[in-house]
């Protein structure tokens, strides 16, 4: 069989896996970029699940495409940042484009291929980010945010993430804020560049191909430290291991300002944790305000008030409160997916037509609250909240 333009055939292909790949210009332009045509029909024997190199020789040869050089080409792949690679089972998977191929073309960036990334979310990548049935990402509360009685699990905190990971643990520059740059808007947040964690298979690709360096834990703990310290969101993958520890601001992360468009973002990420002000203790000065990334905040008078479907529970306006009358609640308690497996397993199961899409859509803008189903790999643990102390 002749594939005459696989790269829509391979939109079509990745379009159809739990985080979809919508049509349009600027989507094609980086579809060719991260895959020559032949690259392209080798990955249409793929899946987001993890398959060996005869696994994915057997599906090409079902479409009747040749699978001649296979592994040296696969390599090849994984080393743009296409594919994925597991190199402790020698096995490869796709990529979403968020989280996944954009992030692994931090060392290729260029000013083109970050306008026609911005462009591919405004022609329907943001909606498939937005309108996944299970959150895709969490925000997890700050250190200085977390009190005795929340019960902190360890996906809760990042210190435990960083402590279990096994050592497996990477650094590499932020993709969002190095396109920031690149577009002569530099973040306003951090002067520093090097402070997205990675872990497991991101953190072994990362070192293997030359994009990041490898961590000790301790370094890792001093990163993430001078991340709280300079007020950034803690965003780990929706997984109780997850594959990397993002810090975000609402200043250039493509991704937080999608959720910030909407007019309740606690509804599009997911989070155990909101803030709530002591009236009597606030004494109005706005510090809490001004730190807020989702503009969830505002003051009445001389007091703070907390929308609570802006919010999304990060813990950044606690440290910024020097009264200390905004603090953190519980809201939830309900556990992630396991692994990145379980977690795309539990989006390609709930993954909502286009219809649905649209109306999370229409919702999201509307400030209409959405009701998410609860993930097959996520539990709901018996954990009340504690009363205000």
């Amino acid at each position: 069989m002749i594939v005459s333009d696989p790269h829509r055939r391979l939109r079509r292909r990745l379009d159809s896996l739990p985080v979809g790949y919508p049509g349009g210009k600027a989507g094609m332009r980086l579809l060719r970029r991260l895959f020559s045509p032949d690259e392209a029909r080798i990955a249409l024997g793929m899946d987001w699940r993890f398959r060996d190199p005869g696994a994915i020789a057997g599906a090409l040869r079902e479409i009747g495409l040749s699978a001649e050089g296979l592994e040296s080409a696969l390599d090849r792949m994984a080393s743009k940042g296409s594919i994925l690679k597991r190199a402790t089972t020698g096995e490869y998977a796709l990529m979403p484009f968020v989280v996944g191929m954009y992030e692994f073309q931090v060392s290729r960036l260029s000013r083109e291929l970050v306008k026609d990334a911005g462009s591919f979310l405004y022609e329907g990548f943001a909606l498939e980010l937005l309108s996944s049935g299970e959150a895709q990402t969490r925000i997890i509360p700050i250190g200085a945010a977390i009190r005795t009685e929340h019960r902190i699990a360890c996906y809760e905190e990042f210190r435990a993430i960083i402590q279990g990971a096994g050592g497996r643990i990477a650094v590499l520059p932020c993709v969002c804020r190095t396109g920031a740059d690149l577009s002569g808007k530099p973040c306003r947040s951090t002067d520093r560049r090097e402070l997205c964690i990675v872990f497991r298979d991101y953190a072994d690709t990362v070192v293997r191909e030359g994009w990041g360096r490898a961590l000790s834990t301790e370094e890792a703990l001093r990163i993430a430290d001078e991340n709280e310290r300079e007020g950034l969101i803690m965003r780990p993958s929706n997984e109780r291991e997850p594959q990397f520890l993002c810090a975000c601001c609402g200043d250039c992360c493509a991704l937080i300002a999608v959720v910030k468009a909407m007019r309740r973002p606690a509804d599009f990420v997911s989070s155990n944790f909101r803030a709530r002000v002591e009236g009597e203790s606030c004494v109005g000065c706005g510090s809490c305000a001004r730190r807020c990334p989702m503009e969830a905040i505002s003051l009445r008078g001389r007091v703070a008030l907390v929308q609570e479907g802006r919010c999304i529970g990060c813990g950044v306006c606690v440290p910024a409160c020097r009264p200390g009358a905004i603090r953190l609640e519980r809201k939830a308690a309900i556990e992630p997916p396991k692994d990145t497996e379980s977690l795309l397993a539990s989006l390609q199961a709930k993954r909502p037509t286009l219809a649905g899409r649209l109306l999370v859509g229409i919702k999201g803008l509307l400030g209409i609250p959405l009701a998410r189903r609860a993930s097959r790999g996520a539990k709901r643990r018996a954990h009340p909240t504690p009363p205000p102390s």
